[in-house]
């Protein structure tokens, strides 16, 4: 049996070439002869593909007791749903992409055992851009350039053991000066009382009490389906089921006659979804200057001080970064750019949902950077939603969304 193989990639990588090449045997064909094994995909890619089929021609090819579609399962259930469904197809390998992204703790542990039982009798062709998400079932590892060109091969205890090579000089992070230097003081900034909601015949928040204060750090936290996306919504005025709610956000009290543009101009936001809405060939600059006016794309003339503001942070990110257009960037590298431009702001609070993902380790490293030194002014409040604990990001609080039997319910940690 062919040894199992990982590819470790930058931010600068085309991962989504990459697979396409793997899956026709042509990025590895030296490597390995995978022309005559029956390949399948573990990827968010798939998971796409299966829910649009579900959409466009009511074909429901993954089903589960709990859930009758795709669609209709958090993150967590959709991938251990996938990859129960794959096994079932017996193939002679699988390409595992993204194994770790928005699934909770207990599920990872799950699906990691899985891989490594099936590692035995299946070859398994893992990308990665983390060292720590590596599977232990790895024999190879093949370093991957921004030329999408293998440039170290190395076996698993050769690679855990060696040094990350970053290909950027270390940088020594300081914010960009603030855009408005009298920032608003709410008091408290957010507070949530006996929240609840509930959606059809599934009751999702139940009596959830939050208060958060200027300058907070806060991680939320909670099994997928737990409800944390629905309480991020409430709170930046999304979610229609805000109405009624007993919460007072940014010193008005929900309903009182607030606009959503209102609580949006208090709010720098990213989740990595959000992306897909930035179709337009805009440049970075434009891009991080659309943050300062919440607007996707910029459809105005910026001044000088919003050009030079944009510039420091571009500048921060790193030379990779300058003079480039958006939609030429990798995966990741947009998601570094969309960080800055909730950041940019630097607003009473900032919400970052799962912001880490495809962020290689030189990228992870400058995003805790970046976050560290605006939790440090204690200026600007935080809501960081992750199920990865990043070891130099210290959140002072933990906000934990846990079962009461009537949905999910929160506490303090």
């Amino acid at each position: 049996m062919p040894k199992n193989i990982a590819l470790y990639l930058s931010n600068s990588s085309d991962k989504n070439l990459i697979i396409k090449q793997i899956m026709k045997n042509e990025f590895l064909s030296e490597q390995t002869d995978l022309s005559l094994l029956k390949g399948v995909l573990y990827s968010s890619i798939t998971i796409n593909q299966f829910i649009d089929e579900e959409l466009r021609h009511d074909r429901y090819m993954i089903q589960t007791a709990e859930n009758d579609s795709l669609q209709s399962m958090s993150s967590g259930q959709k991938k251990k749903a996938l990859l129960s469904y794959l096994i079932t197809q017996k193939p002679e390998f699988i390409l595992l992409d993204d194994i770790y992204s928005n699934i909770d703790k207990a599920t990872q542990l799950s699906i990691t055992k899985q891989l490594n039982d099936l590692s035995n009798s299946t070859l398994l062709i893992q990308l990665f851009f983390r060292k720590k998400d590596i599977l232990s079932c790895m024999d190879i590892v093949f370093s991957v350039d921004e030329n999408n060109k293998i440039v170290k091969k190395q076996d698993l205890k050769s690679f855990l053991s060696s040094d990350i090579e970053q290909n950027s000089v270390e940088q020594h992070f300081k914010l960009p000066e603030l855009y408005n230097e009298h920032l608003p003081v709410f008091e408290p900034l957010i507070q949530l009382n006996d929240v609840s909601v509930r959606y059809l015949d599934k009751n999702v928040l139940d009596k959830v009490n939050w208060t958060i204060r200027n300058g907070e750090f806060w991680q939320l936290v909670g099994a997928n389906g737990a409800g944390k996306s629905t309480l991020v919504t409430l709170i930046t005025g999304d979610n229609p089921k805000a109405y009624g709610q007993d919460m007072l956000l940014f010193g008005r009290k929900k309903g009182s006659g607030e606009t959503i543009w209102d609580i949006k101009r208090q709010i720098g936001y990213f989740t990595p979804s959000m992306i897909a809405q930035f179709t337009r060939d805009d440049s970075i600059e434009n891009m991080i200057i659309s943050g300062l006016m919440d607007s996707v794309g910029l459809y105005v003339i910026p001044s000088d001080l919003q050009k030079d503001i944009a510039k420091s942070w571009i500048e921060m990110l790193g030379p990779s970064f300058k003079n480039k257009s958006f939609q030429k960037l990798s995966i990741g590298q947009k998601r570094m750019v969309m960080v800055a431009r909730a950041m940019v702001k630097q607003p009473p609070l900032l919400i970052l949902d799962e912001p880490t993902i495809e962020l290689d380790d030189e990228n992870s490293k400058l995003f805790i950077e970046m976050v560290n030194a605006i939790a440090k002014t204690k200026k600007i409040a935080i809501i960081y939603v992750s199920h990865r604990d990043e070891d130099q990001l210290k959140p002072e609080k933990i906000f934990e969304l846990i079962p009461t039997g009537k949905g999910y319910t929160g506490i303090v940690n």
